[in-house]
């Protein structure tokens, strides 16, 4: 290969790595300019009080920009509080994320569908124990290996009964249910048998769980050292600013 020929190979070999180069930059600014969109659009139409942290995925993702589809969107939003419940941190994973790039560069984005969200929603014992402590009659809950245990003092018949048992989990779209089983009484005290079922009524608690981001539902729970786990999802969700101040719901759970 001549010299003349060498040369030529060279400046054409660094052109494709400085065209890539600058490809991959753009693709991550790209990334970080729609991110900050969505980012913005979630906070105005799901009323959060702090700015949820936004992430992309896919690459090459100037693909998706052009598209004005996102495979995938991670979203996390810590400390969402309704109804008295707190909920500790709930990460998102939006799928399928419609934001037109003449939108994005206009910074003009007001409406952004999502065909599907599924997510973690995390609350803490501490958070639940918090609520519990307000209701009547007061209750507690702790993890029981891979149950849980729920107490608390109730009145029966003009006589207080301090109790605790093993509690059965339910979940609801928007709630979640302890109902207590083979309680136990504390202090020595011993539960007469008729007593047993008006126990467990007054023991059982529902907990609220509504108006989660993107409305969606609750699906299940998992339970773990120091809160439980749901999973939860929702499909066809429309991220509209306009919406959530009118007080319509912001999408539909398609549960």
């Amino acid at each position: 290969m001549s010299r003349t020929a060498r040369r030529g190979l060279i400046a054409f070999s660094v052109t494709i790595i400085v065209a890539l180069v600058i490809l991959g930059v753009l693709d991550r600014v790209a990334a970080r300019v729609v991110a900050d969109q969505i980012a913005t659009r979630a906070q105005t139409s799901q009323n959060l009080a702090e700015r949820p942290t936004v992430s992309l995925g896919g690459f090459p993702f100037l693909t998706q920009v052009t598209a004005g589809k996102y495979r995938h969107v991670n979203i996390e939003i810590r400390g969402y509080e309704r109804d008295g419940v707190r909920v500790d941190r709930l990460r998102a994973e939006l799928a399928g994320v419609h934001l037109p790039l003449s939108d994005v560069l206009n910074k003009d984005v007001q409406r952004v569908p999502v065909d599907q969200v599924k997510a973690q929603v995390d609350l803490t014992f501490d958070d639940l124990n918090a609520y519990l402590a307000t209701q009547d009659p007061p209750a507690r809950v702790a993890p029981a290996g891979q149950g849980l245990e729920i107490s608390g003092t109730v009145e029966v018949l003009g006589s207080q009964y301090p109790v605790s048992g093993v509690a059965d989990i339910g979940v609801a779209a928007d709630s979640v249910t302890f109902t207590p089983r083979d309680l136990t009484a504390g202090l020595g005290a011993v539960i007469p048998t008729q007593l047993l079922e008006p126990l467990r009524e007054l023991l059982t608690v529902q907990v609220p769980v509504t108006g989660l981001p993107f409305n969606m539902g609750l699906r299940s729970v998992v339970v773990g050292a120091d809160r439980l786990t749901f999973t939860a999802g929702g499909e066809n969700v429309l991220l509209d600013a306009d919406l959530a101040q009118t007080g319509v719901p912001a999408g539909s759970s398609g549960l």
